[in-house]
Formats: C-alpha cells, structure tokens, sequence
C-alpha cells in the first residue's frame, strides 16, 4: 500500500490510502490477500488507516468502507457503547480494535464488546482473547468472506454472540452460542434482542432506511423500555 498526499485539501483529510499493484492504483472494492504473513509483519504492514486481518499466516486487506457502511455504523456504534456504559456492562470498541485471538489470527470486527468482569484482557493495542460479542456489518465484497472464513473462526474462537447486519438483503443474521454448539436466527423485521449485552435491543427495520433513524431516539427507546416504561 502506498500514501500520498491530496493537493488542496485540509490537513484532516491530506492523507490517502492507496493499493498500487505495477504503479497502478487498485480501485476500491478489493479483498486482497498477502500470504506467508507473520504477525510481526503484520504490525509492521497494518496502522489505524488499514482494516485487515491475520487469518493463519494470510493477511487479507480491507478496502475503504462504502458510505452505507460507515452510516450504519455510525449509528449502531453509539447505541452499543453508550448503552453499555449507561448499564455498567462492558467496554464496547469499534472497527480498529484487534481481538488476538492466537497465533496469526488477528482479527478486526466492525463492533465488539467485552464485559466488564473480562476487561482486563483489553491491552494498549489489541484484546488478548475473544470479545463475549461481535458485530460484522456486510457489504457486497466481504460478505462471503464474513459468513463463511471468519464466522468459522468467531464460532471456534467461542464468541458468544455474532451479529451479521446486512443492509443490502435486509436482514440481520445473529448467531448465539448454547453450551459448544450455535444456533442462528435471520430477522427480517422487529426486535433483535442481545443475550449478551443485557436488555439491549435494536429494531431491524432501523438499518433498513434510506435515512437512518435518529441515534440518541433510538437510545431513549431503548432505555425506556429497559427501565420499565420510565422516562431514561
């Protein structure tokens, strides 16, 4: 990968990300694989600017999100985290947090949450150890990839719950752990409860609009009905 800087623009912004394979720029959408990777290279390969994983010795590289993608979660991520402080449950972390999950499986979910009596497997860079819940928010080009490879890893790996968000099908696919087996469950409209963040619930219709529905609404409906029909 390769940054240059973007002539004119505001020093926020001044510093793109690009794939260049024979002096020419790789256009986004791309899952890239690189193999042979340890995870020393890794490190050295990867910073805040690239999503990739370690899968095995095969570092796969994440093109820039879509718009769609950053709206939804920009909007789910605010809901869990707040929510979890709100409750005293856990930290929850968005789409650069590591989970080392062992040796050369280094993975990035878009959202993860740990509880709080687990806390302390989260380090200055990474969490050693599986998050108790992950979110993936699919697009076109990682959707196989997110069912298949890394759903088979999160379920080796012991995540209790995997939450699946698919704005394109319209449907959220949740994956919830029953002693060592899963069971899955597709919702197409209405609530989506958490069984592992306590009382947290989202509405699948909300990802479904063109216009995503205020957060801190969403927020207070959630609280509301965590507190018994009280206001929050």
């Amino acid at each position: 990968m390769k940054r240059r800087e973007k002539e004119g623009s505001s020093e926020e912004d001044r510093t793109v990300t690009e794939l260049i394979y024979r002096n020419k720029v790789i256009e986004p959408p791309y899952l890239i694989r690189k193999y042979g990777v340890t995870e020393e290279e890794y490190d050295r390969l990867t910073d805040e600017d690239t999503k990739a994983d370690l899968f095995d010795g095969v570092l796969i590289i994440h093109s820039p999100a879509s718009t769609r993608h950053e709206d939804l979660f920009g909007f789910l991520f605010p809901l869990m985290r707040i929510y979890a402080e709100e409750k005293q449950l856990g930290k929850v972390l968005g789409s650069r947090a590591t989970m080392h999950l062992e040796y050369c499986r280094m993975f990035e979910p878009d959202i993860l949450f740990v509880r709080k009596e687990r806390v302390e497997m989260l380090k200055e860079k990474q969490l050693e150890g599986a998050a108790d819940m992950v979110v993936e928010i699919l697009s076109s080009w990682t959707r196989d990839y997110d069912l298949r490879e890394k759903r088979q890893v999160y379920q080796e790996a012991g995540i209790d719950e995997i939450w699946f968000i698919d704005g394109e099908e319209q449907k959220i696919v949740a994956d919830r752990k029953s002693g060592e087996e899963y069971s899955t469950a597709t919702i197409t409209s209405g609530k989506v409860k958490s069984e592992v963040v306590q009382g947290f619930f989202v509405q699948a219709d909300w990802f479904f609009e063109e216009i995503l529905p205020n957060p801190l609404l969403c927020l207070q409906q959630i609280l509301k009905e965590n507190n018994g029909g009280s206001e929050a």
